[in-house]
């Protein structure tokens, strides 16, 4: 019901067409093979396979291809670990289509669009008086995680130096003078969890 409503108004839109649509993940990767879009709106559950490791294999394989997840997961784990398999954008199919419209225009100029109810999830979820964008809360995922910045950057799709950007960032907002130090304030701040 979803894709059959989306179609005519992404036509419609102006700035937008839909190339095709796939309602598995192992007919889209075949799709995906012969005609790559600019944006791939992806739901998390799809009958064959997760959304989530998907994101993933199809941001290293289509860097140039953004990904949008559509999906009804308003979950902050779902949110978080499709950010950090490289979506741009987040959206919950209850949001309004204008909300996917301009998710859409948002990703093509390069940009991340997360969508207003999915901030508050973020917000209420880290419960922190330190403010972080989802980018930022990614890199710091990542930085927990034990990664190092290349790694992240390679990871994120993105230049080392942005990775570095992010990280004066977040060291400047959480009053870090290490990567230890990084990681240990932001726990009290509750942005990640105590281990």
């Amino acid at each position: 019901m979803i894709v059959e409503l989306l179609i005519p108004v992404i036509n419609a839109s102006g700035f937008a067409q839909i190339s095709g649509c796939s309602y598995t993940l192992s007919e889209c990767r075949k799709k995906l093979m012969t005609e790559c879009p600019d944006v791939l709106l992806l739901d998390i559950n799809m009958p064959d396979e997760s959304g989530i490791v998907f994101c993933e294999e199809m941001r290293k394989q289509y860097q140039r291809m953004k990904i949008i997840a559509l999906t009804e997961h308003n979950e902050y784990s779902c949110v978080m670990s499709m950010l950090e398999n490289g979506a741009s954008g987040y959206i919950v199919k209850t949001e309004a289509v204008r909300e996917i419209l301009e998710a859409i225009r948002s990703v093509m100029e390069g940009k991340e669009y997360i969508s207003p109810e999915i901030e508050q999830i973020i917000r209420k979820t880290t419960k922190s008086a330190v403010t972080l964008t989802s980018r930022e809360m990614q890199v710091l995922h990542l930085v927990a995680q034990g990664l190092s910045y290349p790694q992240i950057a390679k990871k994120l799709i993105i230049a080392p130096v942005t990775v570095n950007s992010y990280q004066k960032k977040l060291h400047l907002k959480l009053g870090a003078k290490s990567r230890f130090e990084l990681i240990e304030n932001a726990k009290k701040e509750g942005l990640i969890k105590k281990i």
